[in-house]
């Protein structure tokens, strides 16, 4: 199960782009492992910008789905697994 959250968040990523770890609820959250990366266009026609997303598996076994937006160059937290 998972939970929608689409927050933008701080990110520390190395310097080929992969996110090292993010901040959220008040911590830094190291990220242990990516899971899996893919790229989305989205709906395009309407504007919206191609993202990247990167499924990820932080300190303590915990998922998440982080996305950086290439239009604001932001990141942001997608989905929280339980």
């Amino acid at each position: 199960m998972s939970k929608y959250v689409e927050k933008q968040v701080e990110v520390v990523s190395s310097s080929d782009g992969i996110p090292c770890s993010f901040y959220w609820n008040g911590k830094w959250t190291e990220i242990c492992r990516v899971l899996e990366l893919w790229k989305d266009t989205g709906t395009w026609w309407e504007g919206e910008s191609e993202k990247t997303f990167f499924r990820i598996e932080a300190a303590g076994e915990s998922l998440y789905e982080l996305y950086l937006d290439s239009l604001k160059q932001a990141w942001f937290l997608y989905r929280i697994y339980d």
